[in-house]
Parts: structure tokens; sequence; C-alpha cells
């Protein structure tokens, strides 16, 4: 009887002691090619988040809703800047030089279009962005467009760029219909930069 109940014993610490070792310990070294917990974590991604400023856009000569050459450069600025996990920056200047556009009109304004803007930080450092413009909101007073692109060179160089203007739908129209036409619109801008590890 006491040979079959320490019989029973030792078969249970050998079952338990098997579990054991299969589950491991918290000591225990992770071999090579296991992954850990914090080797399985995505990498954490910096960003750069600049929610205030303003940007004007000229054009010269000014355009109307009538096609016509005219000159498009701009310049605005950023500020509030918070960097996380990213190279610190707190404010901006933004602007693209002057570049002809062929039979523009201001509907051109809101259509699909490419180009690059100039990011100058407040440590002197620049970021050059490449950029894609589509509208993402229409409204009866105010319309918002979104420019979706990368930092193709500078500061931050490789991250993702999202630039988003705000602006007032009546200034826009009154101006276009005028006969002087719309020589410049000032909206505000945001730039949200995410850096790839």
């Amino acid at each position: 009887m006491h040979t079959h109940i320490r019989w029973l014993w030792f078969m249970a610490f050998i079952v338990v002691s098997g579990a054991l070792t299969a589950c491991g310990t918290e000591d225990s070294p992770v071999l090579e090619g296991e992954s850990s917990l914090e080797s399985s974590e995505a990498p954490l991604l910096g960003t750069v988040t600049c929610l205030l400023g303003t940007t004007t856009i000229s054009f010269s000569p000014p355009i109307t809703n009538e096609p016509r050459d005219t000159t498009v450069s701009g310049s605005g600025t950023l500020t509030n800047c918070l960097a996380v996990l990213a190279d610190p920056v707190i404010s901006g200047t933004t602007g693209f030089a002057p570049a002809l556009r062929r039979n523009y009109t201001c509907d051109s304004l809101l259509g699909i279009s490419g180009g690059s803007v100039t990011v100058t930080w407040n440590t002197g450092e620049t970021s050059q962005l490449s950029l894609t413009q589509v509208v993402v909101q229409g409204g009866t007073t105010t319309r918002t467009t979104q420019q979706i692109g990368t930092v193709v060179s500078g500061k931050y160089a490789g991250a993702t760029a999202v630039r988003t203007l705000v602006f007032v739908v009546a200034d826009l129209e009154n101006a276009c219909a005028s006969p002087e036409g719309l020589a410049q619109y000032t909206s505000t801008q945001t730039l949200v930069l995410t850096l790839i590890p």
C-alpha cells in the first residue's frame, strides 16, 4: 500500500516537473531563433505634429474661372510643433518656388495635383516634401484639402507626410467671379510627419 502511494507521488512529480520544464521559467534564456514578447512587438513610430499654421498662395496674374497661364508661389508658417520619438522641433516655415501653371482656373485649386513644399524648421534644417493633393471634404462655408506624400530629402527623410489646408469658400468664389480675379488666398495649414524606423 505504502509502495503504491509512493509510486503515485513519484509519477505526479515527474509529470509536474516535465510540464514546468516545457513551459520554462521567468529566468529561462531565449534561444536564438525564438521570439520573446518584447521582440515580437511592433517598432514604435516617431511623429512630428504641427497643428497650428497658415499659408498664403499667390497667383500672378490673378486667376479667374476662365483658363489662363499663371505663376503660382506660396509661403506660410507652422507653430506649436510636437515631436514624439523624433528629433525635436517647435516651429517652421513652409514655401515653394514660383512655378508656371498652364490653363489654370479657380477650379484647378481643388483638383488632384502634385508639387513640392520645403519646410525650414526652427533648427535651421530643412525638409523637402513631395505631395499629391486630394480633396478631403467640401462644404458650403469651408473647404478642406489634404496633400499626402513623403519627405524626400533633408530632416526626417523617408517619413510620410500629410498636410491639410482649410479655406473659406466664399473668399475664393467672390474673388474668382470678380473682374480682378484671385491674386492670393490664405488658409490654415497643419502638418503631420510619421517616421518609419
